[in-house]
């Protein structure tokens, strides 16, 4: 069966050429573009100018998006009948235009937050031809079954380009890393291979495997047969036993994991605790399985009468209802205490997404596909691209907390200067340590994508990141010279090279106390000695000898560090080196 499918490529690609020349054109192109990326650019260009830039920038987004807009648009051209070639000449240029446009765009950007709006706006239309591509050519369809058996069909054909590829290269690379050891070849770079067989290859093969569009609108989708035999042989007798593999196996799983999900989900009600990250992908599991047990009977939704099948997969559209009910609440429970942030909105967007879906699944007599197109794309759009965009959104919240958090501790005037704004973060984190950690991530992600308007509370040119934090990422260094002389009255001597952690660090009244245990060679005794750093001796970066009763440290080098951990914890060490003389 495998080996029928493999033998038939050769005439499938020969197929594809006819039906898909541009999107294959592009298929080779986009190799060429990555290649050149890699090994040419840098030699045409040996220093970055602009211009280098946006070609860099523009190579890495055209090629592929052009591959698929000449795609999507044959097989909606193939659905229509249509031989028209003006199509593809208006998408593929205004593609061009778009995505010059975007590059000048990104290069001329000065903050990283214009970037990131220019990388969600070219996401959002990645995602639009990738719709595109799946519902494109079904759109006038009046059910779902061309959909259906397009889709199962490109499924088995893309696994099927991924086998022969990973064989492919598989042998391939073999074959070169074989011949660059004969040939003592170590200069050979295989990343150009790599990029013919991943933009090239890949893809010419996954359009081989497409089906015809009017075969699927044609064929009726049949339901498939999940009957598994095994036959046994013992002591000359023969026993063959016979099961559904989806209701014997995955439907008694699933059955479990349901209710283990609607368990977990009523206990986290009922305690108003949501583990967010878990409820959200239980939530998406659950979905997922109602999800393949419906494409598998979807055949038998569609027949006249009553089978178990149709029963199973329309019961089976009402469990997912309230782990996602539940993983909305959790997401919106987490934004109202902790604040928005990026990922929250995704899964916040994500959650009102799959309850809408829902929600249509449960209504029988309605083409599922086209409501699933359409909110999908608006979804996208809305939440990649305009005001009520995630980069929007989240940062006008965050500027307004910021503001309102400001004003709630006092201050009117802004910006304001380095130390009122290290005075600001301290008095908060000692008053609300909640409000604080919020505050600061604000601060430091919106710093850190350098967002003008932040700076009309704080100064521009400090170190935000460092000064919202509780504790102060603090380092000190200072080196001394390494000859040595013995001192009068000692006779004993060792080098030493100790790190000491945050335990074994004492700071009272702007003096660091520590203490040294120094073993003896048989470890059976040990000698400690104690020994303080003043501040003002770092300040003035005077630290030579450290004395103390019984032992003379000379010191060659002395670091400390001090930073904050995830939890917002004081973490502290200490490295000293050199020589320790003792009495």
């Amino acid at each position: 069966m495998v080996l029928d499918t493999f033998k038939k490529y050769p005439s499938l690609i020969l197929a594809a050429f006819k039906r898909f020349p541009l999107a294959i054109a592009f298929a080779f192109l986009t190799s060429v573009a990555f290649i050149f990326c890699v090994d040419g650019l840098p030699k045409v260009f040996p220093t970055r100018t602009t211009f280098s830039r946006i070609l860099d920038i523009w190579l890495l987004i055209y090629p592929i998006a052009a591959m698929l807009i000449a795609l999507a648009t044959s097989l909606i051209q193939e659905s229509r009948k249509s031989t028209r070639k003006m199509p593809q000449i208006l998408t593929s240029v205004s593609w061009l235009v778009i995505s010059v446009t975007l590059s000048l765009c990104f290069i001329s950007a000065d903050n990283w937050g214009d970037k990131e709006s220019i990388g969600h706006i070219t996401i959002c239309i990645y995602s639009l031809i990738g719709i595109a591509l799946i519902y494109g050519p079904f759109w006038n369809q009046k059910n779902d079954n061309a959909l259906w058996t397009f889709g199962n069909k490109i499924s088995d054909s893309i696994f099927a380009s991924l086998f022969i590829v990973i064989l492919f290269s598989i042998a391939s690379f073999a074959l070169l890393n074989a011949i660059n050891a004969i040939s003592n070849n170590t200069d050979s770079s295989s990343a150009p291979f790599g990029f013919v067989i991943i933009f090239t290859m890949f893809p010419i093969l996954c359009m081989a495997g497409l089906p015809s569009i009017d075969k699927c609108t044609k064929e009726t989708p049949t339901l498939e047969n999940f009957v598994t035999t095994i036959k046994l042989k013992i002591k000359s007798r023969q026993f063959s036993f016979s099961f559904d593999s989806i209701k014997h196996i995955f439907l008694p799983l699933y059955s479990i994991f349901i209710v283990i999900v609607h368990i977990c989900d009523i206990i986290a009600l009922l305690q108003w605790e949501f583990p967010t990250k878990t409820t959200f992908f239980l939530a998406v599991g659950v979905l997922t399985c109602v999800l393949i047990i419906q494409n598998k009977y979807y055949p038998a939704t569609i027949q006249p009468g009553h089978s178990s099948e149709k029963t199973i997969a329309r019961v089976l559209s009402y469990t997912c209802i309230f782990p996602i009910f539940t993983a909305t609440i959790a997401i919106i429970q987490r934004i109202s205490e902790h604040g928005i942030t990026p990922s929250r909105f995704t899964a916040l967007a994500s959650c009102i997404f799959l309850c809408i879906i829902t929600i249509l699944n449960c209504i029988p007599k309605i083409i599922l596909s086209k409501y699933v197109a359409i909110i999908l794309c608006a979804i996208l759009t809305v939440s990649l691209v305009g005001p009520f965009s995630e980069t929007n959104i989240t940062r006008n919240i965050w500027l307004k907390n910021i503001e309102k958090t400001l004003v709630s501790e006092g201050y009117t005037a802004y910006p304001l200067s380095e130390k009122d704004t290290k005075k600001f973060f301290s008095d908060l984190w000692d008053k609300d340590g909640r409000k604080a950690s919020i505050v600061a991530y604000q601060v430091k992600a919106l710093h850190a994508k350098s967002t003008e308007k932040l700076y009309q509370f704080f100064p521009e040119n400090s170190d935000l990141a460092d000064i919202s934090k509780k504790y102060r990422t603090i380092t000190k260094t200072i080196k001394n010279d390494r000859v040595h002389t013995t001192p009068e009255n000692f006779n004993k001597f060792a080098y030493v090279d100790y790190t000491f952690k945050d335990e074994d660090l004492v700071t009272r009244n702007d003096t660091l106390f520590f203490s040294y245990p120094l073993k003896d060679i048989d470890s059976t005794s040990s000698k400690v000695f104690s020994f303080i750093v003043l501040k003002q001796s770092w300040l003035d970066k005077d630290i030579k000898v450290l004395e103390t009763e019984g032992a003379r440290f000379e010191v060659e080098d002395i670091r400390f560090r001090q930073w904050e951990n995830e939890k917002h914890q004081r973490e502290r060490d200490l490295r000293l080196a050199g020589m320790l003389f003792m009495e």
